[in-house]
């Protein structure tokens, strides 16, 4: 089940959010750490972001996708109506079973609901994995910086 979270519900996925945005540098015993995690979170929903949580039947918290919808201003078609994947992962328990395809189908249908034409993806590119997951869906690579 998927359904949409806000800031207070966002607990179960901390470890999730803390792999996708610093990978294995973000130290668990660091209070910083979970300080900048925290200030993270509260940027992007200041921004706009709606955060999304896929759930399995039991309740159990498997992964959550973050979507930030650019619609730009009333009237004018020109700017805007783009939407920009922020995060997306699954726990790793549950990697393998389409949940990752289903959150990005998800963020897809929710952008195109929207009137968005366009959704980009940002992933460093030494994550070759994720370029991949993001290939089989459709996705290209428009530029390549380097890092991460």
């Amino acid at each position: 089940m998927i359904t949409e979270i806000m800031r207070d519900q966002c607990t179960p996925f901390l470890p999730l959010l803390a792999e996708v945005e610093c990978g294995t540098h973000f130290d668990t015993a660091n209070p910083q750490h979970h300080a900048w995690l925290d200030r993270r979170i509260d940027v992007h929903f200041a921004r706009g972001t709606h955060f999304f949580a896929y759930y399995l039947d039991d309740g159990t918290p498997a992964g959550f996708a973050a979507v930030l919808v650019e619609e730009g201003p009333e009237g004018v078609t020109c700017m805007g109506r783009t939407s920009e994947l922020l995060d997306i992962a699954v726990y790793e328990a549950f990697r393998g079973h389409g949940i990752g395809a289903t959150l990005l189908q998800h963020a897809e249908d929710y952008s195109r609901a929207r009137g968005i034409y366009c959704m980009y993806v940002a992933t460093y590119a030494c994550r070759v994995k994720a370029i991949a997951f993001y290939g089989q869906h459709g996705y290209h690579i428009t530029r390549c910086a380097w890092g991460g």
